[in-house]
């Protein structure tokens, strides 16, 4: 993750200084649909996933292959929806709808074919995600990653010296990665896994079972993408690709630092969906607790500094920073904060396979990101509002989630608040002001000095996490699993 951390930010500057302001943020507006549907792979992996882990929790091995299978017709069936969706509404949407310069209406179309064509790609190859992922193969699926952040490093250096107009180029090239990157991850489960050998098999219950799951899932999710996704388009209709430029930025700060939380929760989600099948309670409550504190206190040691020292990091990561890119930094950090806690819950409706009326109220809430940004942005609030408005919706579908998982007798959440919410609200009040007052003490715009104080924040944020955030069974575990790690290196 620091690797490929790494290599996004370096590719993310040098490709701003290649395509320029406007080009960057059209990207960011048209290839949306790649970023929209790379996001969803994980969601429908983790439809699959659940139905693997199941029954691999139960002992039942015979149900694999027919499960995988039925994914991947599934997929099929979702590929050719969308790339109907997408040349029709879509297509119209683009040329109609978006703020874009007259002489790049060509260049967006080209872009916009190649993401399709790559999201197609990502769909169908989603089913073998989710049995690397059930399968618990992290290794495999972290060198899979460092591949394509490697590739699409190498892309950037391809633009800086080939290619009339480089952001067709840079288009091509990022689908060409994706069929690369995919192919491999396909032929590495067809070869290690036998349960991804595609076998045609009728079985309507299953069919139906999977179906309905990943219907339910797919309802709430789109909701979530297509409302961030749609947000970005109702920047661009108020502000132009440049507006579009400073969300890029912000969201690649933020798919980036997402990444720690979501490994995380990759390497515990088949664990906790197998305590689920096999009716360990306890130790399935025990876990989502320590893993819902650990994604907020791992985004927390990252966020809180990025958030103090945004200024600085963006100045020296891009040297030309486009407009509200700084505010639009800090408050997508906020709102990754507040997101923390959203996804462990999920994993608990999933494993239970409760989802429809836990989806139906994401899909409602999470929607009304869309309808209430455009009403502030045509009633001329700032841009960063839209913002705010992510941030308070959140926060409140938390709270609804939290209310249906307990109305469901799958949480309580007077046990919740006290071993998840409590800890994090003490670690925040603590570190936040003293790195704040610390920070604004600093009168030195020395480069070294920041570093210096990033480093100092890091230490203060890290320390009142140990202190606060876990109790004495958390310590012990998080010591126990680093010594073990410690000596798997050694």
């Amino acid at each position: 993750m620091l690797l490929m951390m790494g290599i996004a930010f370096f590719s993310s500057r040098i490709l701003l200084r290649e395509l320029g302001v406007n080009d960057f943020g059209l990207y960011g507006v048209v290839g949306g649909v790649v970023a929209m549907f790379g996001s969803l792979r994980g969601i429908f992996a983790s439809s699959i996933q659940r139905f693997l882990n199941f029954e691999m929790g139960r002992g039942n091995t015979a149900q694999l292959n027919k499960i995988f299978s039925m994914g991947v017709i599934l997929h099929l069936i979702l590929s050719v929806i969308f790339l109907l969706l997408a040349e029709t509404i879509g297509l119209w949407f683009l040329n109609n709808k978006l703020v874009i310069q007259p002489d790049r209406y060509v260049a967006a179309n080209w872009v916009y074919q190649f993401s399709v064509l790559a999201s197609i790609a990502t769909i169908m190859t989603v089913p073998y995600d989710a049995v690397l992922i059930a399968n618990e193969r992290m290794k495999a699926f972290a060198y899979i990653s460092i591949l394509d952040a490697f590739l699409k490093l190498g892309i950037i250096f391809i633009i800086s010296y080939l290619g009339n107009d480089k952001l067709i180029l840079y288009g091509f090239l990022i689908l060409v990665v994706s069929l690369i990157t995919r192919s491999v991850s396909m032929a590495y489960c067809k070869k290690n896994f036998e349960e991804s050998k595609l076998k045609f098999t009728r079985d309507k219950k299953l069919f139906k079972q999977i179906g309905t799951f990943a219907g339910w899932n797919f309802l709430g999710n789109t909701s979530f993408t297509l409302s961030n996704e749609g947000v970005n388009m109702v920047l661009n209709i108020f502000g132009g690709t440049a507006i579009n430029a400073a969300r890029t930025i912000a969201y690649q700060v933020k798919s980036v630092t997402m990444q720690f939380v979501s490994n995380i929760l990759m390497a515990v989600n088949p664990h906790l969906i197998k305590l689920y099948s096999q009716d360990k309670n306890k130790e399935f409550t025990d876990l989502l607790f320590f893993t819902s504190k650990l994604s907020f206190f791992v985004l927390f040691i990252l966020c809180v500094p990025i958030y103090l020292f945004a200024e600085t990091i963006l100045i020296l990561w891009l040297v030309n920073v486009p407009n509200y890119t700084i505010v639009f930094v800090q408050l997508i950090l906020i709102y990754l904060l507040v997101r923390a806690f959203h996804n462990p819950i999920d994993t608990l409706f999933k494993a239970s396979g409760k989802i429809k009326y836990y989806q139906i109220i994401e899909s409602i809430t999470l929607f009304l990101n869309l309808p209430i940004s455009y009403i502030l942005l045509q009633s001329n609030f700032e841009v960063h509002s839209v913002f705010i408005v992510m941030i308070i919706i959140e926060a409140v579908n938390l709270v609804l989630i939290l209310y249906l998982a307990q109305r469901m007798n799958q949480l309580n959440i007077s046990n919740y608040l006290i071993k998840v919410i409590i800890p994090c609200v003490l670690v925040t009040i603590t570190a936040v002001p003293i790195s704040f007052i610390l920070v604004k003490s600093n009168i030195d715009s020395s480069m070294y000095i920041h570093f210096l104080y990033i480093i100092i924040v890091v230490l203060i944020c890290g320390l009142s996490i140990y202190l606060l955030g876990f109790n004495k069974k958390e310590k012990a575990m998080l010591y126990k699993t680093l010594i073990s790690r410690r000596k798997l290196i050694n």
